[in-house]
Order: C-alpha cells, then sequence, then structure tokens
C-alpha cells in the first residue's frame, strides 16, 4: 500500500512505512497526539486474550483505507478509517470468526501507545464538590477510568472521552449506540496506554459470536478543535448525530409548560418528619431499601398536609410529586395498603385541588420483599452486584403478563386505575451486568438496554396519558428524546454541584430541559435559587412542611418567613415556564 494518509481539516491519520504504526497529527501545529508502532487499531479480546492481528496491504481510496485482516486462531477482521466532511475521522471494524467465541472488548489504540497530551475528560459526576469531572491525568502515575456506571452516579453515561492538549480538545465517542457494551474504558500512565478499549464484559461473560456471524463495531468519531469550552464540543457532537439521523432534531418534539414548573417533592419532608438524615452516596441510599423510617412516614394523610399547605400559602407549586415509600417495595409497584388505602382517591382529589401527580419509580431492581413471579427474572433469578434480584423487561411475556397491566393501572383513568401524570426514574445506576445477559440478546449492554427500557415506559405511559411527564437523570444522546425533563439529583452542601451537572446534563441529552433538585438545608439556598435562575433552571422544593438549617441541626416545622421566601424565588420559575 505503500504511505497512507487519512486527513480532515484538523487531524491527519499517517501509517509509518518503516513501523507499521500510526501516528495521529494535530496539522494546524504537526504536533503528534497519539504515536503507536503497531499497525493493530481496534483489535479484538477473544476469549479474555487479545487476538494477533496480521493486516494485507490496505485499498485506499482518497479519503479513506481498507485493512483485510486475519485474526490468528479466529477468523477475519476488516478495519475501515475515513475523512469526514464534518472534520473528524471515523474508524470501525468488523470481525468474522470460524467458530463461536465470546468478544470481551475492542481494543481501539493498541497497549503502549504515546500520548502526547495532558488530560482526560470523563463525566464522572461527583458529590460534595461543584467540578462534574476528576482530574484524570496521562502523565506520572496517570489515570484509570470508565463510562460504565459502577461509580454509582449518573447513568448510563455516553461512550465517550475527551483529551485535553492546553487549548486544544481531542473528542473520541460512538457514533452509533454500542449494543451489546459496558462502556469506553481508559487507562495510561507516564504518557502511555494501558489500555483504550470498549469493554464486552470479562470472561466468561463476554458478548457471544456465533460462526461466521459478522460482528460490527460502533464507529468510533475522532475530531479535534481549538476551544476552552468542552460544552460547544458536546453540541457538536449531538449535532452531528442530528445531521446522521442516529437521533431525533430535539427541536421537533413538543414540551410543556407544567413540566418546566416547580415541582413539590415529598422526600425531603418525609426525611425531616422522620427526623432522619439520608446518606450523601447514593449507593448507600439505595442499600437502604424500602422500608426505612423516612418510606415508612409517607401516607395519604402527609401527602394531603403538604398540600393543603401549599394551597393554605399560596406557593406557586402545582405538580405533588409523591417520593420513595407510596409503594410495597422497591419492584412492587403497587400502593402500600396501610398506608394509602384509597390511592386513586388521593390522587383524584389532588387533581381536584389543581395539581398533577407523579411518582417515585425504579424499574431496575426487586428487593427482597417484592412478590415477583420467577419466572419475571433475568438469569433465573441471579443477583446482581448489590444482592438484589432484576426483572426482565427483555422477555416478551414480562412486557405482556406484568409491564403493560402496570403503567395501564399507573396511568389511565379507568376505574380501579391510579390515573397518574407522571413518573421520576431513579437509582438507575450500576444496574446492568454483563453477568446477567437478558432474555433477548439484542437487549445486551448497559446503554442498550437503558435505550430500550426507557422507551418501551415512556411509549407506554404516553399511550394512556399523552401529556404524562418523565422526569429522568440521565445525560446520554440517545436517551434525550425519552426524557421530558432532567434532574440534577442528589446534593449534599455545594449547591453549586446543581449548576455543574445542569450544564452536564443540557450538553448531553440535547433539548431536553433540566430541574435543580432538591436543596435540603436553609444554607446555602440563596446560593440554589441564584444559580437555579442563571441556568434558566426551574427547581424541586423537598419541604413545605419542616425545615434543617445544615445538616447538625434538628428539624423544625416551616414557617412565615420560608412561605415568603418560596413565594418570591418561585414565582419566577412558574411565569416563565408558563412564557414558554
Amino acid at each position: 500500500m505503500g504511505k497512507c494518509e487519512i486527513s480532515s481539516s484538523s487531524l491527519q491519520l499517517c501509517l509509518s512505512e518503516e513501523t507499521h504504526g500510526w501516528t495521529l497529527l494535530d496539522r494546524r501545529t504537526d504536533g503528534r497526539l497519539l504515536i503507536t508502532d503497531s499497525q493493530a487499531l481496534m483489535t479484538p479480546v477473544i476469549d479474555g486474550q487479545r487476538a494477533k492481528v496480521h493486516f494485507e496491504p490496505g485499498r485506499q481510496s482518497e479519503d479513506g483505507v481498507t485493512l483485510n485482516g486475519n485474526v490468528e486462531g479466529i477468523g477475519k477482521l476488516v478495519l475501515e478509517i475515513f475523512a469526514r466532511a464534518e472534520d473528524a475521522i471515523d474508524i470501525r471494524c468488523s470481525l468474522t470468526p470460524e467458530h463461536h467465541v465470546q468478544l470481551n472488548a475492542l481494543e481501539l489504540f493498541p497497549e503502549g501507545t504515546a500520548v502526547v497530551m495532558d488530560d482526560v475528560i470523563n463525566f464522572r459526576n461527583r458529590t460534595h464538590t461543584s467540578k462534574t469531572w476528576p482530574e484524570l491525568l496521562l502523565g506520572g502515575r496517570g489515570c484509570s477510568t470508565t463510562t460504565y456506571s459502577n461509580d454509582w452516579q449518573f447513568a448510563p453515561h455516553p461512550s465517550m472521552l475527551m483529551l485535553r492538549k492546553m487549548d486544544s480538545i481531542l473528542f473520541a465517542g460512538c457514533m452509533d449506540l454500542p449494543c451489546g457494551a459496558f462502556g469506553m474504558e481508559l487507562a495510561a500512565a507516564e504518557h502511555r496506554l494501558s489500555h483504550w478499549r470498549i469493554q464486552y464484559g470479562a470472561h466468561p461473560h463476554g458478548l457471544p459470536l456465533a460462526a461466521g456471524q459478522t460482528f460490527a463495531s460502533p464507529a468510533i468519531r475522532i475530531f479535534l478543535r481549538r476551544c476552552s469550552d468542552i460544552y460547544q464540543i458536546l453540541d457538536e457532537f449531538a449535532a452531528m448525530l442530528v445531521q446522521l439521523g442516529r437521533i431525533p432534531d430535539p427541536a421537533g418534539k413538543t414540551r410543556l409548560p407544567w413540566w418546566c414548573e416547580p415541582v413539590y417533592c415529598t422526600w425531603t419532608d418525609q426525611n425531616f418528619a422522620a427526623e432522619v438524615t439520608p446518606p450523601a452516596d447514593l449507593r448507600e441510599q439505595a442499600m437502604q431499601g424500602n422500608n426505612g423510617p423516612a418510606q415508612r412516614i409517607l401516607t395519604e394523610s402527609f401527602v394531603r398536609h403538604a398540600a393543603e399547605t401549599i394551597l393554605r400559602e399560596k406557593l406557586p407549586l402545582r405538580t405533588i410529586l409523591i417520593d420513595d415509600g407510596w409503594q410495597v417495595a422497591r419492584g412492587q409497584w403497587e400502593p402500600e395498603s396501610t398506608r394509602f388505602p384509597d390511592f386513586r382517591g388521593l390522587v383524584d382529589d389532588l387533581h381536584a385541588m389543581g395539581f398533577k401527580v407523579v411518582v417515585w419509580w425504579n424499574w431496575a431492581e426487586v428487593e427482597a420483599a417484592a412478590q415477583v413471579d420467577p419466572a419475571h427474572l433475568m438469569a433465573h433469578g441471579k443477583l446482581n452486584h448489590h444482592g438484589c434480584r432484576v426483572r426482565d423487561y427483555s422477555m416478551p411475556r414480562v412486557q405482556e403478563e406484568y409491564f403493560r397491566p402496570l403503567f395501564r393501572k399507573m396511568f389511565s383513568s379507568d376505574a380501579g386505575c391510579y390515573d397518574l401524570d407522571g413518573v421520576k426514574t431513579d437509582f438507575l445506576a450500576d444496574k446492568v451486568h454483563p453477568e446477567l445477559p437478558p432474555f433477548d440478546p439484542s437487549w445486551r449492554g448497559e446503554e442498550n438496554y437503558f435505550r430500550k427500557m426507557t422507551e418501551l415506559f415512556y411509549r407506554e405511559m404516553k399511550s394512556h396519558k399523552p401529556d404524562a411527564v418523565h422526569i429522568g437523570c440521565a445525560g446520554h444522546f440517545w436517551l434525550a428524546e425519552h426524557i421530558d425533563i432532567n434532574r440534577t439529583y442528589d446534593i449534599w452542601l455545594n449547591q453549586l454541584e446543581h449548576e455543574t451537572r445542569a450544564k452536564m446534563l443540557k450538553h448531553t441529552s440535547p433539548g431536553v430541559p433540566v430541574v435543580y433538585d432538591l436543596c435540603n438545608f436553609m444554607d446555602g439556598l440563596d446560593v440554589y435559587f441564584d444559580s437555579a435562575e442563571r441556568m434558566n433552571a426551574p427547581v424541586h422544593i423537598g419541604n413545605v412542611l419542616y425545615l434543617r438549617d445544615d445538616p447538625f441541626a434538628p428539624p423544625r416545622p416551616a414557617g412565615v418567613s420560608y412561605y415568603e421566601l418560596l413565594r418570591k424565588r418561585l414565582g419566577r420559575f412558574a411565569l416563565d415556564a408558563i412564557r414558554r
């Protein structure tokens, strides 16, 4: 093939005639960004071993190259590298094994690749700091990071990473939803890669490939921009996805004003009334289960008391979100009968008072107390990483026997149904694991399972109530279509965490408005409202009954000055929503 160069306006990928390795260059400076002495990009890891690939001379065209390779002992690999009109380079591969194998990973660049860049940007959201991503250095001892949700923050994360070099950002992300995969992983030290790969499940829990079955990887889009604002990079990537039809244009979706109004959520009042403080760590919160004091205190009379307070104090809140505890157990989604003896009657009364009614819902886990048909469980009831059973929504029988009847009961206005107005999804991180294969293999993978499940429940909810709202908490290009509003998730003390989380969500879920989640304590409340106004984000208020000054102060009843503050600060958001 001789010398091979694939060039966009800002990047050049060159195959060295001398070493048969690749070098990625910044065309504006001629500076090297990635340097490898191996020809093998997109190398598969098969049955726990990195494959050995031998390439034939490639076929070069005007805008790219195709390399045909033999994967030693496995089969054929085709590597395609093409320049795109969007000033980008796409890399993808296809693998056809000669016998049954398991794909564990795709190594985007070989081990030992030199990285002449400074650090890595990965949206691993964190608590107790306003910094949305940690410091991930490529030099010195380096870093290790993944887009998989095992850190219990937002889920799922898009498979993408950004590398910085002074004022330049190199973006690398999947142009196609990576079906079957469990995130993008990168580890480096002393400016050399240990690995940069798409993870499909460690051996022996990889992606099964049958003999003669061709596996096609997602296209990895790489582009370089000289830009100090990473959010512009994300907006450009989103525009590429829209232009190529990978995701719908967010401008085409109608959003209703009430979705973007302030909301009263019962959660903070539940905790204050029970005189408990929920853990700041989301994993620890989720592991507490459904039967804590904050859940047990949630009753029909508790909700009515909050609604009557809102009306009496003329607070501009016309959506009530009944949070965790209304249900029998997580996974058994029916009202707890001793605390909600007439759930439809409560909803009807709240509607008559002028409120919309939304409930907390977690589709992912089934706790021990929940009564579930064993035939509906994933992997015959095998427990997930957190000791919980998982209902397998990929099963047609689960959809027909359980899910569709459940959502009809929740959202239909027919007799015997609840006539609800929406759901808030929560506690979804680190739930889709390679060790728990779904019944339908086409659902495999974290991002893929989330995409299919979110679309399933969203369309079913809308079929019964077209104006029902899904309040989500995911920054993901492929989920944005089925999220009506995104919340910034639990914050402890630093109220500016809301602002940086809001930016992350806005630029990874294009078109989806962002709402500030609860501000639990009076300390920082003004900072919270000022930040929300800067971001033009509505807020969720978690307390109209009780107050706490800080995490170490006892609860006390809310009073006149607090209601005056809410009327003043919430009125602007309610008016803005109407104007939308």
